[in-house]
């Protein structure tokens, strides 16, 4: 069955992370673009102090984070009310880190804070450009991300991306199909 335009994509599910990994192949041949090993999860922040729920979650996600082989971590907040929580693995492969960001949202989403979680996203890169693959968690789809200098984007290298991926059942996966609501992440951590 392929997605029409007005339809609303299948109620969200963090499982569809573990896929990422067959995204990479696909892309890297359409457009060279490698896996940076760079990915984040942005959330609301909540106000609580730091001893309230939601920190306390945070504290939970970090010490899961970084026990045994360890990815780096760094949690930062804009002035907007956004934070994001990088999970840094070695560049070139996809490997853990799809794990990592889904173990991310597990924790906060049991914690009863899933609908502050707002996306999650992974990087790739050549030659100093970057191409965020993001997965909205509300509506459960992937949409691709090309920044430019200027906060201007790259129709033509997230169109050449979003077909190398394919669309309707035997795509890699679930793609978004509103242009509206492939939004831009400037300032997402692993953009520079």
């Amino acid at each position: 069955m392929s997605r029409r335009a007005g339809r609303r994509p299948g109620p969200p599910t963090l499982d569809r992370l573990f896929a990422i990994p067959d995204a990479g192949p696909p892309l890297e041949a359409a457009t060279g673009f490698t896996p940076t090993g760079v990915g984040a999860v942005g959330h609301r922040i909540v106000e609580g102090g730091p001893f309230g729920a939601f920190d306390r979650a945070r504290r939970d996600m970090l010490k899961l984070l970084t026990s045994g082989n360890a990815p780096g971590v760094a949690v930062s907040d804009d002035p907007h009310g956004w934070a994001w929580l990088r999970v840094t693995r070695a560049p070139g492969s996809l490997g853990e880190l799809p794990g990592d960001l889904h173990l991310v949202n597990a924790v906060m989403q049991e914690a009863g804070f899933g609908p502050f979680l707002f996306c999650t996203v992974v990087w790739f890169g050549r030659r100093g450009r970057r191409l965020a693959l993001v997965h909205a968690r509300r509506r459960g789809t992937f949409y691709l991300f090309a920044p430019l200098d200027g906060r201007r984007r790259d129709a033509g290298l997230e169109a050449l991306a979003a077909g190398a991926l394919g669309e309707g059942p035997g795509g890699v996966l679930p793609l978004e199909p509103d242009p509206g609501r492939r939004f831009p992440l400037w300032d997402a951590p692993g953009l520079s």
